[in-house]
């Protein structure tokens, strides 16, 4: 079973993804002056409080390969090593950050006792977002404004084309 719905405005969740879309933002802008102080090519990246990953480019494998660990993780994913100069330099300049997490409904009392997928998207400040499991017994919260699936794709489909 598939539910659509949009998260009303002012609710707990709705709040905290406009917080991590904010804070998205702020991880970004503090990645990308480190990359361009120290000369890190990669556009993907993965932070933590404690660890730097990124999804080299080439001349990163080349320029960096000292400072990575051995492993590799999904999609050539490489962890600076933490005792790097790379790895201590991060560690310091997101010392005062919060690292963002998307928000999760389970996190605000939803409960669903089975396998799910989900989707949380935002248009024009207004969260949308669906859940699809196998089992028939779950209930949308009250912060959860159920809506056509019809609709639903009316909008994503929107968003497709207006880019």
């Amino acid at each position: 079973m598939e539910k659509y719905f949009e998260i009303v405005k002012g609710c707990k969740m709705y709040e905290d993804f406009f917080k991590w879309i904010d804070e998205t933002e702020k991880i970004r802008k503090i990645y990308n002056d480190f990359s361009n102080t120290y000369g890190i090519e990669a556009e993907q990246f993965l932070p933590t409080k404690s660890r730097l990953f990124i999804v080299p480019t080439e001349k990163d494998k080349d320029k960096f390969f000292m400072d990575f660990t051995r492993d590799y993780g999904e999609k050539g994913l490489r962890q600076f090593r933490c005792n790097s100069d790379i790895g201590r330099y991060w560690k310091r300049a997101v010392a005062d950050m919060p690292i963002p997490h998307k928000p999760h409904y389970l996190q605000y009392g939803f409960a669903l006792y089975d396998k799910y997928t989900e989707r949380l998207f935002n248009v024009g400040g207004k969260l949308y977002g669906s859940i699809c499991t196998q089992s028939n017994a779950f209930k949308l919260t009250d912060w959860m404004k159920e809506m056509k699936a019809s609709d639903f794709f009316k909008i994503i489909e929107s968003e497709e084309r207006n880019g």
